[in-house]
């Protein structure tokens, strides 16, 4: 007799168990079902979701005008060197135009308020402008585009950009084999 106790106990132990947790499962899902939506999601007006403030750089942005930069230094370059026409640039050559426009976005940034530039950048005489200046400012001041450009100077009367041969290669002669950091302009678009 003393066994059958013994396994009514642990029979109703465990049916407890089982209850209590059935109990413990339902208030549970009850209250969850009563908890407050989160805030609804906004939208920009080309469907992005808005996880940062308005007054925040988004990646979309950064992305964007990144992009701009280099397919305008990909103009830039191919006027300054028709030889680079339908020419596929080089790996270096992707990396140095890269480069040079993370330089031209973190101009962009630091001088002009996102929403101004949202408004401003559609603008193509603006944002053509502002390009232009601050990739001129990159490639002399942190010597940006090196197997491009030496130095750049702007032509007052026409507004383009006029590339300029520095001191030191015009004493240099010509050598066999062109330094690593110096690729001509004329193989560094070829793959």
């Amino acid at each position: 007799m003393k066994t059958d106790t013994k396994y009514f106990f642990k029979k109703a132990f465990i049916v407890g168990l089982i209850f209590g947790l059935i109990v413990f499962l339902m208030v549970f899902f009850v209250k969850g079902a009563n908890a407050e939506d989160n805030k609804t999601i906004e939208f920009t007006d080309r469907g992005w979701p808005m996880i940062l403030d308005d007054d925040k750089w988004t990646t979309q942005l950064l992305f964007d005008t990144v992009q701009a930069c280099y397919q305008g230094t990909i103009r830039w370059i191919v006027l300054s060197n028709t030889s680079l026409l339908n020419q596929i640039p080089t790996l270096s050559a992707q990396r140095q135009m890269m480069e040079h426009c993370f330089c031209v976005m973190d101009k962009i940034r630091k001088e002009n308020k996102v929403k101004e530039y949202k408004k401003k950048v559609l603008v193509p005489e603006w944002g053509g402008n502002l390009f232009m200046l601050k990739a001129m400012e990159c490639v002399n001041e942190y010597k940006t585009l090196p197997s491009f450009f030496t130095h750049i100077i702007p032509d007052n009367e026409t507004n383009n950009v006029i590339p300029k041969e520095s001191e030191d290669s015009k004493d240099e002669l010509p050598s066999p084999k062109p330094k690593e950091s110096e690729e001509d302009p004329a193989t560094i678009f070829q793959g």
